[in-house]
Parts: C-alpha cells; structure tokens; sequence
C-alpha cells in the first residue's frame, strides 16, 4: 500500500476520534490540538524515515513563553513504532493509539484543571531541561497562585545557572527578571503580564483569540 494511504488511515480515524473531545487537527497534519487556553495538548502521530506507521507522542505545550512553534514541556513519546502491514492491522492499531490518546488527554487535563492543582504537578514534575525550563515554568505558575516566595525561589535558581552563552538563554533570563520584577511589585499586574504573553504566543501559533482564564 502505498504511503499516502497509510497516512489517511491515521488521520481519518484520528479526526473521528478526537470530534466529541473536541481535538483538532492541526492543518492537514498527523498533529492534533486539544486547546486549554493557558496550555494545549499535542498529539502526534510521528513518521519515520524508515518505514511505513508511526509513533505517539502526546505531550503538554505552555503558551506562557513567547515563540512561535509548540514543545512537549511535559510529556513526549508514548509508544514503540507502529508499523504498516495491512489495513486491518494498521486500523485496529490506530485505534488502539486512539483511545489511549484520549485517556491521556483527560489525565492532563484534570491535572491542569485547577490552578492549586496544577501548581503542584507543574512544580513536582521533571523537565527535560530542568534546571532552565522546568523552574521557569515552576516561577510562572508560583506567581499566578500569588506564592512569592516560590516565584522568586524558581526564578532565583534559573537565574544563578552559569551556561548562559547562548542567545536563547540570554533572552529567557532577560524576560525572567522583568517578571520577577513585577511579580514582586504587583501580583495583579503580573497575571496581566502572563496573559499578554500568553495571548501573543496564540497569535504567532495562529490559534483561537479567546479569553485566557488563570
């Protein structure tokens, strides 16, 4: 079967799947979004270069650091590679890698649904880069629950980190202190800051204008 062929098994069970959770696909892609406000969620149905299938990655995105693309800040990969054999096969797989999305989706999302909760899973969890990332996004959320002490504790460790040669590092540290900055001096005006921020990085990732609630 050809590869195109393969991709529109994925992509057709994917979209029915996804509907009633209201999950959309991301273009024409193997990429779908489940669109949370002040977070998504990715799911991706990666190729590979070697053969027909595919892997999941399912995967938490923050939309409070300005960019222009999505990361998995929490989560990645879920499976070994599901390769192509023949329709029924391949169906009953993309199925499978189907229903175990959307569980995990309501995983995340009742992580993420109140914001003391969400504290704690954002605060306890292990990054990839987690002396960089992790306590950003650890000093973000202690800011939006009021925690100041926690704020300045996360942003304080990113700060004292030494590999800053690099421009994108430069630049996180440069944004960090200005939200420490207000942080300390308005936790109002502070949620406001996250809300722009937020709301811009929507917009450069041509997503929903909708209300951001925090």
């Amino acid at each position: 079967m050809e590869k195109t062929d393969h991709n529109k098994i994925i992509k057709a069970i994917a979209k029915k799947s996804f509907i009633p959770y209201g999950i959309k696909q991301k273009g024409q892609s193997r990429s779908f979004i489940d669109d949370n406000g002040w977070y998504i969620i990715i799911i991706g149905f990666q190729p590979s270069k070697y053969g027909n299938g595919t892997y999941l990655n399912i995967g938490i995105n923050f939309n409070w650091y300005v960019k222009d693309f999505f990361s998995f800040d929490i989560g990645g990969r879920e499976n070994n590679f599901v390769e192509y054999i023949n329709v029924d096969q391949y169906t009953k797989e993309i199925n499978k890698l189907c229903d175990f999305s959307i569980q995990k989706i309501i995983e995340y999302r009742n992580k993420l649904k109140k914001i003391n909760e969400a504290e704690n899973y954002i605060i306890n969890y292990e990054y990839t880069s987690d002396d960089l990332w992790g306590n950003y996004h650890r000093g973000i959320i202690s800011g939006i629950v009021g925690n100041k002490n926690n704020m300045n504790k996360y942003f304080n460790k990113l700060l004292n980190e030494n590999n800053n040669n690099f421009e994108w590092i430069i630049e996180l540290m440069k944004r960090v202190k200005e939200l420490k900055d207000i942080g300390n001096n308005n936790l109002g005006e502070y949620i406001e800051k996250i809300k722009a921020i937020i709301k811009e990085t929507r917009k450069l990732n041509r997503l929903d204008e909708i209300e951001i609630i925090l």
